[in-house]
């Protein structure tokens, strides 16, 4: 299996019910994917008896995700950052803003035994931190900058943290994140 691409980010806003069931409002694009790094974060125990390894156990503790995008739309950026809109356009930040938990869904392109094959991941849920910003001016050629935003990944209290289906269409893979959140996502 190759990885050949990164398509569809998509987010919604999570209702977690205590038995740790989740509940989403609805698929939001989140701009056009240019990356996303996941990096996982277990727990490690080992427990040594009679000068050998006699049981060991690793499990999920947390996780960060990264996105990488091509616009930091001011609507997207501050739906997930808990920043209000005022009725001007204008995005308002403020110090007690809190950023809500939200569910979180790209589609990987990948090519198996010569045949493309579409995996959706979600991440059930993500809290996003405000990012940081680099310009640059223009010089002499012009170079894209895009924007990125850092998420922490947690578990559900059912212990679930992430689920996967690989489909043969990628019309398939965006159909089904769209069944986990609540309403059609579309390419």
């Amino acid at each position: 299996m190759a990885k050949i691409g990164l398509t569809n980010f998509w987010y919604s806003k999570l209702t977690e019910a205590e038995d740790g069931t989740p509940s989403y409002d609805g698929a939001t694009s989140f701009g056009k994917a240019i990356s996303a790094s996941v990096s996982i974060t277990n727990n490690s125990a080992m427990l040594y008896a009679d000068d050998a390894l006699a049981e060991s156990d690793t499990s999920f503790q947390s996780g960060s995700v990264t996105l990488g995008v091509d616009e930091d739309g001011d609507t997207v950026f501050a739906d997930v950052l808990g920043h209000t809109i005022a009725e001007t356009g204008e995005v308002v930040k403020n110090a007690n803003d809190a950023a809500p938990w939200v569910g979180l869904a790209r589609v990987i392109t990948k090519m198996v035994n010569g045949a493309y094959k579409y995996k959706a991941e979600v991440l059930y849920k993500v809290k996003f931190a405000e990012p940081s910003a680099d310009d640059e001016t223009k010089g002499e050629s012009i170079e894209f900058s895009t924007p990125e935003i850092e998420g922490t990944v947690a578990t559900l209290a059912n212990g679930n943290w992430s689920t996967s289906k690989t489909f043969t269409s990628k019309s398939a893979a965006v159909e089904w994140i769209g069944s986990i959140f609540g309403a059609s996502a579309s390419e």
